[in-house]
C-alpha cells in the first residue's frame, strides 16, 4: 500500500518533461481587408488550421473567390465579413469576382 509519502516522492522523481502533457498550437484568425479595390495584406502567411476573416471596408461589394472555386466568400457588402479555414498546407490564389485585378494569395505552411 503506498502512503502518501511514497507518492509523492514517485511524482517529484519524475523527469520535469514527464509531467507535461503535450498541447497542439491553438488556431489563429487573420484578417484581409477589401478597400480601395485591393486585398489588403495581398500575401498572407498563415499556420494549418488557422482562419482567416475577409472584411469588406470599401464602398463596393467584393468577394474572395479561390482561382480553382474550392472557397467563395460569397458578395459581401461595405462592412460586411466572412472567414475561411484553411486546414491544408498550400498556396491559395483567390480574386475577386467582380474586380479581376483584385488579387491575394493565402500562404499555408
Amino acid at each position: 500500500m503506498l502512503t502518501r509519502r511514497h507518492t509523492l516522492k514517485a511524482i517529484f522523481s519524475l523527469p520535469a518533461f514527464a509531467l507535461l502533457t503535450p498541447q497542439s498550437a491553438a488556431a489563429a484568425q487573420h484578417t484581409v481587408r477589401m478597400q480601395s479595390m485591393r486585398f489588403s495584406p495581398s500575401q498572407l502567411r498563415i499556420k494549418a488550421g488557422d482562419t482567416v476573416l475577409f472584411e469588406n471596408k470599401g464602398t463596393m461589394e467584393h468577394t474572395a473567390t479561390a482561382r480553382d472555386d474550392s472557397w467563395d466568400t460569397g458578395n459581401l457588402r461595405r462592412g460586411k465579413s466572412a472567414s475561411i479555414t484553411f486546414p491544408d498546407k498550400g498556396q491559395f490564389k483567390y480574386v475577386c469576382r467582380w474586380h479581376g485585378s483584385m488579387t491575394g494569395t493565402i500562404i499555408v505552411e
